[in-house]
């Protein structure tokens, strides 16, 4: 990741040069995004938010990231829910009352945001990888709902978002973002009960990991380990190796890009899982 980060701010500087608006937007969504990736989480933030103003004062009509620029700005302003509802699954214990609060004011702030991004590409004709960007944010904002404050309408919004989400994917050829899809409505299906066979958590894991491998898409790789061990170490029969090969897999892919993101949700699993075994 540290050259991609690397590479990225470069981009920033050359697109200021060129004085081209949504370019100078743009790139720094992608530097943010790096950042991000790399577990830089401040400064990602810090860039997230010069971009919006800047697409603000682009378009004042849509003062609001969107397309692929909101989805990574979303993808941000979701993680820390998101490892939340890890520690949730992982733990089998409900976070703290005021933990719950913030965290649905943060999911209700960001389904907002989606909604009106996907107000804005059905009524622009955004195509269909920016309509299933935004299903996928709506999609793991209920997902994380659902898992952090209960409730069977966060469960059937969850639901008809992600499929939603992995259709539109699908639909739009982007194979190499097909695997984000694919991961959220695996942990979906698999809180549904919907473990092992035809349309479960394990193919859709199987499916991601098929695509991933090919590239080698690596953080994809390391998220499916994740995945993998996290949704599956309490079952009688484990679809694959281990769960402690999944997670010293994820622990070198991790470690080998710098994907520094993913560090303390590697941890927590190791933790939790190692403890469940001992």
């Amino acid at each position: 990741m540290a050259g991609a980060v690397g590479d990225a701010e470069q981009s920033v500087t050359y697109a200021d040069r060129s004085g081209d608006a949504f370019q100078r937007m743009s790139k720094r969504t992608t530097h943010a995004d790096a950042l991000h990736q790399a577990g830089r989480r401040a400064e990602a933030e810090t860039r997230f938010r010069e971009a919006e103003r800047m697409q603000a004062e682009r378009q004042p009509d849509y003062p609001l990231l969107y397309s692929l620029q909101g989805f990574r700005y979303g993808d941000l302003l979701l993680a820390a829910s998101e490892h939340a509802a890890w520690q949730t699954i992982c733990s089998g214990s409900r976070r703290p009352p005021e933990d719950i609060v913030a965290h649905t004011a943060t999911l209700q702030g960001i389904s907002q945001r989606a909604t009106q991004t996907l107000k804005w590409a059905m009524n622009g004709g955004l195509g269909l990888l920016t309509l299933a960007l935004d299903h996928l944010t709506l999609g793991r904002a209920a997902l994380y709902a659902m898992i952090l404050e209960g409730g069977d309408d966060a469960f059937e919004t969850a639901r008809h978002e992600l499929d939603a989400a992995v259709s539109g994917l699908r639909h739009s050829g982007n194979m190499d973002d097909l695997p984000r899809g694919l991961l959220t409505r695996a942990w979906l299906r698999f809180l549904e009960g919907k473990c092992t066979g035809p349309d479960s958590a394990q193919a859709d894991l199987d499916e991601a990991w098929e695509i991933a491998e090919r590239g080698p898409m690596r953080l994809f790789l390391a998220d499916i380990h994740l995945h993998r061990a996290r949704l599956f170490f309490r079952e009688t029969t484990y679809p694959w190796e281990s769960p402690a090969a999944d997670l010293a897999a994820a622990r070198k892919l991790i470690e080998q890009c710098g994907y520094g993101r993913r560090k303390e949700e590697l941890e927590d699993a190791e933790a939790i899982i190692r403890q469940q075994s001992s």
